[in-house]
């Protein structure tokens, strides 16, 4: 494993890991107040230029640390180059290359049945490019958590996240599970508002280091009951990679190397972001390939199993991404921040069909449709992903080509 231990400034790393933030296309994005469109130089050039390249060459602008390619690799074969869609987008009737084009997509691929039916890269991206997920990994950190859960690291998802992590002395996270924490639905006070330089994402990037994030996250509110109200919060997921360092006593990257990148056969090496104190940052640091990706997917679609081999705990998947509780619901939803539905680090489409997708912003994503067996990957380099209306219609229309897919 190989771990750069470059200290970049924490003012700019933190922008990295975000879902959610919303911003019109024509915004320019802030991060802490510093400009990063038109930067020449650290950490905010990943964000002027070719965005294009440099999110398939992270390691380039932040240290990171090496998850080595699978002994076993699972190859998922040729592309049948089989399909053929076009549907509403935005009110337009729009076909996959019309997509591939108003989308900024560098990668789009299709998997029905198991089989590629459709494999496309642009903007020099390739089936070999590792090109970085933003807060896709943070459904990769919570199936770590399912593994932990079912090797006896964790005792019950209904423990108090401070039975594991006792250095957790702040009021807003007395009965807090970490089963809420899963869920996004800890209670805690956290605005990931980047346009505003007195938020909470902000005045973290301000902290770590010298704090660290566990330092950090004591000094946080409580803002609601915790599991009454699902809000999206990037430091919950950092809070899951602390907790999985804790009970493993391993690095994130050694511990997903052994129990789910080597046993799902990737084919390619991965990637973690590191913060300054060598930590991975579980809320969003992880680059792999397309295909790999996908990986995942079929690891979700198939209930656990890569063939006869199980590496999830059965059940574990149902679990994870069907939400359960009335505010993890899609729609308008009162007690949620989101017209998107949730669980354990996975969404649901505002208009649930049993299916459920990773997402990052910037356009990443891995969606699974398991009644029609479709999984999806998309990478891309979208501004306009910032934009809400832009962002469900992406879903709406991999949602549409999945449902198109019928046996």
């Amino acid at each position: 494993m190989n771990r750069l231990r470059t200290h970049w400034p924490a003012i700019l790393a933190t922008f990295f890991f975000t879902t959610l933030v919303s911003l019109p296309s024509s915004a320019q994005l802030t991060i802490g107040g510093t400009a990063a469109e038109g930067d020449t130089g650290g950490f905010s050039a990943m964000f002027g230029g070719d965005r294009f390249a440099n999110f398939r060459n992270m390691d380039k602008f932040v240290p990171t640390s090496t998850m080595p390619p699978s002994p076993r690799p699972w190859d998922l074969g040729k592309n049948k180059n089989s399909l053929t869609f076009s549907g509403d987008f935005l009110g337009k009737p729009t076909n996959l290359e019309e997509f591939i084009e108003v989308s900024d997509t560098s990668a789009l691929l299709v998997i029905k049945d198991g089989g590629i039916v459709f494999e496309e890269y642009r903007h020099g991206d390739s089936r070999d490019s590792l090109h970085t997920s933003f807060s896709v990994a943070k459904s990769f950190t919570a199936t770590l958590i399912g593994i932990a859960l079912d090797e006896g690291r964790i005792k019950s998802l209904q423990d108090p996240i401070r039975l594991y992590l006792p250095e957790l002395s702040s009021a807003a996270f007395t009965g807090v599970t970490i089963e809420h924490v899963l869920q996004m639905s800890s209670g805690v006070k956290f605005d990931e508002n980047y346009t505003d330089p007195k938020s909470d994402i902000n005045r973290m990037t301000t902290q770590v280091p010298p704090l660290t994030y566990l330092q950090y996250i004591n000094t946080l509110q409580r803002e609601h009951t915790p599991g009454t109200f699902n809000h999206y919060a990037s430091i919950n997921t950092q809070l899951l990679g602390i907790l999985l360092v804790r009970v493993t006593n391993q690095s994130l990257t050694d511990y997903m190397t052994d129990r789910l990148w080597h046993p799902l056969g990737m084919e390619h090496k991965g990637l973690w972001v590191l913060d300054e104190q060598g930590i991975e940052l579980a809320m969003g640091g992880m680059a792999a390939s397309a295909r790999d990706y996908a990986k995942l997917g079929l690891l979700y679609l198939n209930k656990g199993m890569r063939g006869k081999q199980r590496i999830l705990p059965e059940g574990w998947v149902e679990r994870a991404v069907t939400p359960d509780k009335p505010h993890l619901m899609p729609g308008t939803n009162p007690n949620s921040s989101n017209v998107s539905g949730y669980q354990y680090q996975w969404w649901t489409p505002r208009d649930w069909d049993g299916d459920f997708l990773a997402r990052g912003i910037w356009g990443q994503t891995v969606y699974v449709h398991p009644r029609n067996r479709v999984v999806i990957v998309k990478l891309a380099a979208d501004q306009k992903n910032f934009d809400p209306r832009y962002k469900l219609a992406y879903i709406d229309y991999l949602q549409d080509i999945a449902q198109s897919l019928q046996d």
